[in-house]
């Protein structure tokens, strides 16, 4: 569940389950949250649901920058003072486990992401998301500054879809990828979330490049494909992205359902 407060204050709880004898256990709810730009982490024993306010704001302790905040490199871009109600503002995704001493998960994957999007910022293209620079304090990343859309495919997708607009859809999201290939890059995460409708409400754009890595590395975040060998661990590959494809395509043009009767049966 995420929710943000009157003040601004953002909160983000998810129970966490554990398997025993492939049973799934509930093990704790990890609750994390910016406030005035801090972020914060804590642990309850408690299933969410029966949480109430007060024991959400008392099991916040400070997360230590380290953990979530990568050093800034003098090569990237910085991001110049912008309006926050026309750029999104991504700040790292973590749970309390992250959070922890020691922990460096979440920096290293916030600073791959930006890494990425330096690299693709140096060639653009009209299907990827437009990567603006990263929000530094205390010489760390904080955020990565990036142009905001409205909704994505997930929400915009309705049945008054016509065929040359999906067919549109379909041919800027493929564009898209064929981009990221052509720098040996894989998206890695294709689906209908990531995909939003430009500023214009027409292009297609693919967002969310926390899983995006140069082909044949291990993926630090995402599945991959389910052909690749489950010992070696899941790497960047193409094939994550024609799976992707194909699953923007089935979004797009859904298979009916054999349950379901056709019109010249009733």
């Amino acid at each position: 569940m995420d929710y943000e407060t009157a003040d601004g204050s953002q909160f983000s709880l998810r129970e966490i389950w554990t398997e025993h004898d492939d049973t799934p256990t509930f093990s704790c709810t990890s609750v994390t949250s910016f406030v005035e730009g801090k972020a914060f982490a804590g642990r309850l024993n408690k299933a969410l649901h029966l949480l109430d306010d007060d024991e959400i704001l008392a099991c916040l302790e400070p997360v230590p920058p380290e953990n979530i905040n990568p050093p800034f490199p003098p090569e990237f871009t910085r991001a110049p003072s912008l309006d926050s109600s026309k750029y999104y503002l991504k700040a790292p995704s973590f749970t309390y486990d992250d959070a922890q001493n020691g922990k460096s998960f979440v920096a290293d994957c916030l600073l791959n992401e930006a890494t990425v999007l330096e690299q693709l910022k140096k060639t653009p293209h009209p299907n990827i998301v437009s990567y603006h620079g990263c929000v530094v304090e205390d010489s760390r990343i904080i955020r990565l500054c990036l142009s905001r859309y409205e909704q994505n495919l997930t929400s915009y997708i309705d049945e008054r879809l016509s065929e040359d607009r999906k067919i549109q859809i379909m041919g800027d999201v493929e564009a898209g990828v064929l981009h990221l290939h052509s720098l040996g890059l894989a998206h890695n995460d294709i689906n209908p979330d990531n995909i939003c409708l430009g500023q214009d409400g027409h292009h297609a754009v693919i967002i969310d490049f926390d899983s995006c890595m140069p082909f044949g590395q291990r993926l630090m975040k995402g599945k991959g494909n389910s052909s690749q060998p489950e010992d070696d661990g899941p790497i960047s590959a193409r094939a994550n992205d024609f799976d992707g494809l194909d699953m923007i395509h089935d979004f797009l043009w859904p298979r009916p359902d054999e349950n379901t009767p056709r019109a010249d049966d009733i």
